[in-house]
């Protein structure tokens, strides 16, 4: 166990140069640092350091996100009502599912899956389109997509531009980036390899976000078949 002290410098290591980060993200990097802290306490911590005013705090739905005061990208999130604040830059450090999609991703060799990735994990979990500015904090610029968009067969490409009413996800997401482009995925295309594909990618999310080392076989890995 950290004493407190200790445990608030390495927080505030983990925050500067204006680094935005969530509760899971901070605990993912205080392990990497040796400092094994229960999510729970990390989450005291946080709480705690934001009532003594040392911590912005902002909701980025399921996630909380932590600023330092002061930092230069403090208070970047804008929300809703709360005038004319600037909108969210995406940054990988700031928004911990982007920079976790885009981790995961950037191991794949091909741009074309790496898109089609990113827009179905995207857009399943947020249960609509999703936007270019999200697909650049994964790491897949525009000139990415626009080379999608303009090398591919039509006839197999996975993803399109939505003609959905998109634009009132600007308003009710104060986050997004207005004027961002969103795409879908056809998802009547998608094959079983595809699938599989999506479904180890959003495995390895969930073991990185959740402590499961208590829930974990230590005698090996073993397949249903083994049993």
């Amino acid at each position: 166990m950290q004493e407190h002290n200790d445990l608030s410098a390495e927080i505030y290591d983990l925050l500067k140069d204006g680094r935005q980060l969530s509760i899971s993200g901070i605990t993912r990097e205080l392990k990497a640092r040796h400092l094994n802290e229960h999510r729970l306490i990390v989450t005291g911590y946080l709480r705690a350091l934001h009532d003594l005013d040392h911590l912005n705090e902002f909701d980025l739905s399921p996630s909380k996100i932590y600023t330092l005061k002061n930092s230069g990208n403090a208070g970047s999130f804008s929300k809703a009502g709360a005038g004319p604040s600037k909108k969210t830059s995406f940054s990988s450090a700031g928004f911990d599912i982007y920079s976790l999609v885009g981790e995961k991703i950037s191991k794949m060799t091909s741009a074309a899956v790496r898109l089609e990735t990113a827009v179905y994990i995207f857009s399943t979990l947020f249960d609509r389109p999703c936007f270019e500015s999200e697909l650049g904090a994964a790491g897949i610029d525009p000139s990415q997509i626009a080379r999608y968009f303009g090398s591919a067969d039509a006839s197999e490409q996975l993803v399109f531009k939505s003609k959905s009413d998109y634009k009132k996800y600007y308003d009710e997401i104060p986050s997004l980036t207005k004027g961002s482009l969103a795409y879908e995925i056809y998802t009547d295309k998608l094959d079983t390899d595809f699938l599989m594909r999506a479904v180890n990618l959003l495995n390895s999310l969930l073991k990185d976000a959740a402590d499961i080392s208590e829930l974990v076989s230590k005698s090996g890995n073993k397949s249903l078949l083994d049993f």
